[in-house]
């Protein structure tokens, strides 16, 4: 009987691992895996860097769709567009076009804030939350550094990490299943993601 329960536990523990199995989105030496939706100037894999530039406003969906899931990846942006805007989306639906979803921002004023992309605009922070928000990200976002973007959805929950730190909680279930995306919002300068991957939430 006792032995039956070890390998019931041993079958559980290894079924659990291989649910939070880590996938990545990119293998650092192609682009393989990811469309852009529009134009570009640039989009590369260089030095394990997935490198995007582009002069109009455009998404790079991945192929990859998760419903609940964890993602994380490090970001740099250019420092010599102080305006630069670029984000990880998630939840993204669409086949064509500016998808439909959420979006990291990633920028140097409201990083890590989450915007709905045909959903309403700014989800977090609300009007009331801006002091919240504020006093979460003071000074936790570095221009000139690689900074660590993290997003955890469970059905309606979503949550938001910058370099390590809680930023937004909330509910939101406009979209609850989706791609990847990274965005260049066309304002100079090329943006660069890299260790890009996810893993769905069981």
């Amino acid at each position: 009987m006792k032995a039956k329960f070890l390998f019931f536990l041993f079958f559980q523990i290894f079924l659990q691992a291989e649910n939070n199995k880590w996938i990545s989105l990119f293998d650092g030496k192609t682009t393989d895996g990811w469309s852009p939706r529009s134009k570009v100037e640039k989009f590369e894999a260089i030095n394990g860097e997935l490198q995007l530039l582009s002069k109009v406003n455009v998404w790079v969906l991945s192929d990859l769709e998760m419903k609940d899931f964890e993602v994380e990846c490090e970001v740099k942006i250019p420092l010599d567009y102080e305006k630069f805007n670029s984000g990880l989306g998630f939840r993204l639906t669409g086949k064509n076009g500016k998808p439909k979803g959420y979006q990291f921002e990633i920028d140097r004023y409201k990083p890590g804030a989450v915007y709905g992309i045909g959903l309403g605009g700014w989800l977090y922070p609300k009007k009331e939350q801006e002091i919240e928000y504020r006093n979460r990200s003071k000074n936790l976002f570095k221009p000139a550094e690689w900074n660590h973007a993290r997003v955890l959805c469970k059905g309606s929950n979503i949550k938001t990490f910058l370099n390590q730190k809680i930023i937004s909680d909330f509910k939101d279930n406009q979209s609850i299943s989706g791609c990847f995306g990274i965005q260049h919002h066309g304002k100079g300068g090329v943006v660069a993601f890299r260790n890009i991957r996810a893993r769905e939430l069981k």
